[in-house]
């Protein structure tokens, strides 16, 4: 466990706790970093919906030891190579901390540096959580970052909500939201995840899209591939209404503003359009096993790839 910083906040907690003690806590937001400008605008996103749902915050840096050579004669680096590694992950989490106290010096902290690969070691770290933030890029200096490919391993095995932030996102992060796009399909796992959307919508004061794309011929209510699209249009808008009335009262009650949306395009195209000018787009995904997480759904890896704004992968096991 690493020295905090003198500076770095009246309440971090990462000298003074180890990885696995009980943070005694009910709400907890995990974050990795790795010191790219990605995972620190992760933090700016992690410690504004902190406050939003007066939760605490661990930052976790994964780290790991490279082994050169083929198996029968791997080299292992040595003591000196291993501190220079531990150092820049503890110092690497230090500024994040840092960071989190210049934000808000209020906010509850933990540090750690995990010696992990990232994927792996950030997964096991938001198990304990509520949610889980990365980037959706990193660099490739002396740390494995939270790179394209980790971002979308943690968003395919992560049992919690993961939040991937884009890089250069196109507005700054606030105790706020305006708009929150959610997709659905009528699938039990799009259902949660509007549930979820519904929920966080009513946190951070937003209005709630929710878009239905389908394209013709279209499988939905009791479609055939023989009816008109007029027909394949009334059937799509009654999967969309359907979805909205799983809400039950909250659909009408008026706490949050729900506007639907359907359109002639695939669902990824439509949450991408209408999440441009959003402050977060909500998917569902398939994936629910480290072993069938190449489940995660076409849907959601590719709005992962090409949102311009953070985006909130659901799985159905999500708290």
């Amino acid at each position: 466990m690493f020295e905090v910083p003198p500076d770095a906040g009246p309440k971090s907690l990462a000298s003074t706790r180890p990885f696995g003690a009980s943070f005694s806590m009910t709400k907890q937001i995990v974050v990795g970093v790795d010191g790219s400008d990605q995972s620190m605008d992760a933090l700016k996103w992690a410690a504004y919906e902190a406050r939003r749902r007066d939760a605490e915050i661990r930052v976790v840096s994964c780290y790991h030891f490279p082994v050169f050579g083929n198996p029968g004669t791997a080299v292992s680096p040595n003591s000196i190579d291993t501190t220079l590694y531990t150092q820049a992950a503890d110092a690497t989490v230090g500024r994040a901390i840092k960071a989190l106290a210049d934000i808000d010096p209020a906010l509850l902290v933990e540090g750690v540096a995990e010696l992990a690969p990232a994927v792996t070691g950030l997964v096991d770290a938001g198990d304990d959580g509520v949610l889980l933030v990365v980037g959706a890029s990193g660099h490739t200096g002396f740390l494995e970052g939270l790179r394209g490919s980790v971002a979308t391993g943690v968003a395919h095995r992560a049992h919690v909500p993961v939040i991937v932030i884009p890089a250069d996102p196109p507005r700054e992060f606030g105790d706020t939201m305006a708009k929150i796009v959610v997709g659905v399909d009528g699938s039990a796992g799009s259902l949660h995840a509007l549930e979820w959307a519904y929920a966080e919508a009513a946190l951070a004061g937003a209005e709630l899209t929710v878009v239905h794309g389908w394209a013709y011929p279209y499988v939905g209510r009791g479609t055939m591939m023989t009816e008109s699209r007029s027909n394949v249009e009334l059937d799509a808008s009654q999967e969309l209404q359907a979805s909205i009335d799983s809400l039950g009262a909250r659909a009408t009650d008026g706490a949050v503003t729900i506007h639907a949306v359907v359109v002639e395009r695939s669902p990824a195209e439509a949450l991408i359009e209408e999440g441009y000018d959003a402050d977060l787009v909500v998917v569902g995904s398939r994936g629910h096993s480290k072993l069938l997480s190449v489940l995660l759904g076409s849907v959601s890896h590719t709005v992962i790839q090409h949102s311009r704004c953070p985006v909130a992968v659901i799985h159905r096991s999500a708290k």
